[in-house]
Parts: structure tokens; sequence; C-alpha cells
């Protein structure tokens, strides 16, 4: 068996370590691996935990979360995978969950889940949301750990939100959050 690199997972990506690296554990990678190879012409983007850690140091999650476009882009089934609920997937082999959301489902517009795929970048052959569309997405929940991967996301510099049409009382949350940084 081959064994990753950790030390790459010490800091923010220097553009040396693959998506797969940053993720801390191995159930989630290879549940991951699994969707990914599984779903390759799907109309989603990687959000959420797995691909906030592809960017800063990473930090452990027990899923991944998959944003489509629309509920009827959302698969019926997925080889290796059970219908955990409505919003989920979940692995056969490890029983990782595959969080499957819709713009209603995270409190985010139609067209903004549009512009954070259109302007996400294929990493490995997954579309993973920029630093930039991170953002946009945890805008609408806003919680704890939201606002904290917000922090770590705008310490990488070079953010630009002029992609996204986010509302006024979104604009004025990052604002306020992002002056103490």
């Amino acid at each position: 068996m081959k064994l990753r690199d950790l030390i790459k997972c010490n800091n923010v990506n220097d553009g040396t370590r693959t998506l797969f690296e940053s993720i801390l554990v191995p159930e989630v990678a290879k549940a991951f691996k699994d969707w990914n190879s599984n779903t390759k012409d799907l109309k989603c983007v990687l959000i959420g935990g797995v691909a906030l850690s592809y960017y800063v140091k990473p930090r452990t999650t027990t899923d991944a979360d998959v944003l489509f476009l629309s509920s009827e882009d959302i698969p019926s089934d997925v080889i290796g995978f059970k219908r955990h609920r409505k919003g989920a997937f979940q692995h056969v082999d490890t029983h990782v969950k595959i969080e499957v959301l819709t713009p209603q489902s995270i409190n985010m517009t139609e067209r903004l889940a549009k512009e954070i795929y259109d302007n996400a970048k294929v990493i490995g052959g997954v579309r993973v949301a920029t630093p930039s569309g991170l953002i946009a997405s945890k805008l609408g929940r806003f919680k704890l750990q939201d606002q904290a991967d917000i922090e770590e996301l705008w310490k990488l510099g070079d953010i630009d939100m002029s992609a996204y049409n986010i509302s006024d009382e979104w604009k004025d949350k990052l604002d306020k959050l992002v002056v103490s940084i």
C-alpha cells in the first residue's frame, strides 16, 4: 500500500497536494473516488469540507458535499452507493455519506449555484468550487464552522467575489467577518 505524504497537509496547498491527498480520512477519500468514477458526467460541483481542504490546511470531515444545479440532476442511483435519505447517498463499503445538495436545500439562489458551478475548477477530474465560490456557498448558512471556513479561505488572498450575485445582506455579513482578518 502506498502511503501519502501527510506533511503536505500541514499548510495551505502550494499546488503540490492533490485533491485526494487533501482528504484526511481514508474512508472519505475511497468513497469520494468511487463516487467520482461513477458520476463523471453529472452537472454538479464539490463544495464543503472536502473542497475547502484542497485549498487550505485540511480539516477532518466525514462526508463529501456535492452541489447539483437542480434536483432533476441528482441521479436516482449510483453504483456502489445506496440511497441513505433524500439528500444523501451512502457508500456501501465505507458507509461514508455523499451529501447531495441543491440550491434550495442550502438557502442559495439557483443563479448563485450556477455561478459557483460555472466558475469552478476541474481538479483531478472533479469540478471543485473556487475559494470565492466556497465563500459564496457558505454565506447562506453562516454557522460558526462556515465563518471559520470563510476566514481560512480569505487568508489565502486574491478572493474576488465579483463573479457571484450575493445579496446585500450576505455582503454585509462577509464585510463584518473579514474586517477582523
